[in-house]
């Protein structure tokens, strides 16, 4: 199955679709693989979703991305100019990835991971009653991620504090009540102020 054009991977009753969440600079945009649009995935076209609603649904969470966090980004917020000191002081007081009223700021995530949230459920809305479920996904170290097409040159090079996205969609109402069920955190564990409201 490594040769699908929807750029899906599959494995048992689910699909799994790569999905980078943070760029290394502020104005390049990651997400989804270019491709991924251009063919609904085979298991979703057959329960009725159409080639339009994809699009639609790539476009959005694309348009999305570009307010996600780069890595440079999250370097400066915590580490510059006070280095070990403000990242300690981010960390334990500052709410970045929450919904709150300043989450428009440049330095706040929370617009993001609101808006983030927002786009699963508008898709599920489609999803659930075709008895699916699409879910975003985190998992780190990378070896707890499930195989994707694109997952052997994701992780060249990264070490274990690389957070793998995934786009996980299950095809069936067992599988889709097991992963509506699921964390969307596998193994970040983020305990700090700064990750309350992170949902990725």
């Amino acid at each position: 199955m490594d040769n699908r054009l929807d750029k899906a991977y599959k494995e048992g009753d689910r699909l799994t679709i790569d999905f980078e969440k943070h760029a290394c600079c502020p104005w390049e945009t990651v997400g989804l693989d270019p491709g991924c649009r251009t063919y609904v995935p085979q298991e979703l076209a057959e329960k009725g979703i159409t080639q339009s609603q994809w699009e639609d649904w790539c476009d959005d969470l694309m348009k999305i991305q570009r307010k996600s966090p780069s890595n440079t980004g999250c370097l400066c917020i915590f580490c510059f100019p006070g280095l070990l000191l403000q990242a300690v002081l981010c960390a334990t007081f500052c709410p970045i990835s929450g919904n709150h009223c300043f989450k428009w700021l440049p330095c706040c995530y929370g617009d993001w991971h609101f808006e983030i949230g927002e786009w699963q459920r508008k898709v599920n809305e489609t999803l659930n009653p075709l008895d699916m479920h699409a879910k975003l996904k985190t998992f780190k170290p990378h070896n707890r991620a499930p195989q994707s097409l694109n997952k052997a040159q994701r992780v060249a090079g990264k070490d274990h504090n690389y957070e793998m996205g995934m786009l996980i969609i299950a095809l069936n109402a067992t599988e889709a009540r097991k992963l509506m069920q699921e964390p969307w955190d596998n193994g970040v564990n983020d305990g700090c102020t700064s990750g309350i409201g992170r949902n990725l």
